[in-house]
């Protein structure tokens, strides 16, 4: 009888390790253990305003086992120089690239790139969506968002406002795009803007204090981060606005957010970029690891924060992650 147990149990035993073997198969197929190597590339990647993003980066290469290599670089001159970066980690051994194209890039010059590694596309300024995983916010909605907090906090008043912008490097279809949805929306509302300044931060530097002086506005709207940064920097630093210019702008940086809570930016929409980086390494895991070939544009979310929300809990948790 003690050997018909002990008989019975070993089958058991060995029924059940049967089982979890098959489980734990089906569940990795279409895995391998090898940590695929992808390299990302964005334009100035120390910056702080690329933290978030990287954050979300370094989150999904761990969740899927990839050899993330966040690429140390300044400001591209040209696509050109851009590519030589591409190239290089392609020969390093990169297997994706997760790349920001600079201003002036198109479809060619991103095939030749996909002919080697499989590549997503984040803020770029191509729109090749039925050839490439892109994934980035609606920047048409995003600049949307920016005039309808401008029209709700002056109402019937803002047509007697002064209005100044700070487009950002229009070359970018980004900043086209919010450009386009700012000034939509406040020549709809009947809103006049005084005077537009367009570059990198560094060129807007140039033109912005003298021309604030010469014209001085009560509204400043800026499409970018760096450039919002600027716009503090320049503040900080004593350039006059005698307390009338109420400062609207795109930014996801510390800075911006301090400045928020201190009160010299009014109301600044904020781009998901933690997701931005994670569902960028999530697209790109997909190609590598399970051989996906399914192209869509991933749209990422955005918030839109002043001073009365800056607090509430699932702000927070967008502006400071908490990483695993």
């Amino acid at each position: 009888m003690k050997k018909n147990r002990l008989y019975f149990g070993m089958i058991i035993a060995f029924l059940v390790a049967i089982v979890v073997w098959t489980s734990y198969q089906m569940w990795n197929v279409g895995k391998e253990e090898e940590a695929h190597k992808v390299s990302v590339i964005v334009e100035n990647s120390g910056l702080d305003r690329w933290s978030l993003m990287r954050q979300g980066l370094e989150q999904a290469a761990r969740d899927y086992n990839i050899d993330l290599n966040y690429v140390s670089t300044s400001g591209f001159d040209g696509v050109s120089a851009e590519l030589d970066v591409v190239r290089r980690e392609i020969e390093n051994g990169a297997k994706g690239i997760i790349v920001q194209m600079a201003s002036g890039g198109n479809t060619e010059d991103i095939a030749e790139v996909a002919a080697k590694a499989s590549v997503v596309l984040i803020e770029t300024d191509v729109t090749p969506e039925d050839l490439y995983v892109v994934v980035g916010p609606d920047n048409i909605r995003m600049g949307t968002a920016l005039a309808k907090a401008v029209t709700e906090d002056f109402g019937p008043e803002l047509s007697d406002r002064k209005i100044g912008i700070l487009s950002g490097n229009q070359k970018q279809l980004a900043m086209q795009q919010r450009f386009s949805g700012v000034t939509d929306s406040l020549a709809d509302e009947g809103a006049q803007v005084a005077w537009c300044i367009e570059g990198t931060a560094e060129q807007e530097k140039e033109a912005f204090g003298a021309m604030l002086r010469e014209t001085p506005v009560d509204i400043l709207i800026v499409l970018g981060n760096d450039e919002l940064e600027m716009v503090m920097d320049e503040f900080a630093a004593g350039e006059p606005t005698d307390g009338k210019c109420v400062v609207y702008g795109v930014g996801s940086s510390e800075k911006t957010v301090y400045y928020l809570d201190k009160g010299w930016i009014d109301t600044l929409v904020v781009p998901n970029e933690f997701n931005m980086g994670y569902q960028s390494m999530e697209a790109i895991a997909g190609q590598l690891i399970y051989h996906t070939d399914v192209v869509e544009k991933c749209e990422v979310d955005y918030l839109v924060v002043d001073r009365t929300n800056l607090y509430d809990e699932d702000i927070q948790k967008i502006l400071f992650p908490i990483v695993q």
